[in-house]
């Protein structure tokens, strides 16, 4: 069957098209969201072309690879049973092919123009400076945040080295104030044994 892009394929249609099962064409319609009419996915050609175009390039090679053994052997009168040998042998390989290019349930495939991917390009782009610059950013906080730490830790220990010498200090005094009554008081006491035994009292 020729591929037209311009064309729409029931999904046996593209499945003899490109060797994938159908189970595999409607997992592949649903991912892309193909919309369904009666209830069956339809495909494109151009679809088609596009998710599976590696994949027809290698059968388009072995089928003219396929047609000049098919040539080959015919000329050379060999048996049947050869070609059909090869052509399942080649068929195995082109499913295992096939099966690289599988998508996952987290997966997804997209397509741009050549101008849409420079405009994806150019955000991808912006989005690792943006994110580069919002590292410095984040780096430079958290130096903003052990700084402040490191500031608030000293000035809490010079508040407490100036409230122990302010203790100390307070202590000086109030032993100064102790020991200046205690002399006044007993100066008192000495001038007033003085004054009695000089009877002016």
């Amino acid at each position: 069957m020729i591929l037209k892009d311009d064309f729409v394929y029931t999904i046996k249609e593209a499945s003899d098209i490109v060797g994938v099962s159908t189970r595999t064409l409607s997992r592949i319609a649903k991912k892309n969201n193909l919309e369904k009419i009666d209830n069956r996915y339809l495909f494109n050609g151009s679809f088609i072309l596009k998710v599976f175009a590696d994949e027809l390039k290698e059968l388009a090679r072995v089928g003219e690879s396929l047609a000049k053994d098919g040539e080959s052997l015919a000329k050379g009168n060999q048996d049947k049973d050869l070609e059909i040998a090869a052509l399942k042998r080649e068929i195995e390989i082109l499913k295992l092919k096939l099966k690289e290019y599988e998508i996952s349930d987290n997966e997804r495939i997209e397509v741009f123009t050549k101008d849409e991917f420079k405009i994806f390009e150019t955000r991808l782009i912006e989005w690792q400076y943006q994110q580069k610059e919002i590292e410095k950013i984040e780096t430079e906080i958290q130096d903003i945040k052990t700084t402040s730490k490191e500031n608030v830790e000293h000035y809490k220990n010079l508040f407490e080295y100036q409230r122990k010498q302010s203790d100390r200090i307070l202590q000086i005094h109030e032993k100064l104030v102790t020991s200046i009554n205690e002399l006044t008081e007993s100066a008192i006491q000495r001038n007033h044994i003085e004054a009695k035994d000089k009877k002016y009292l």
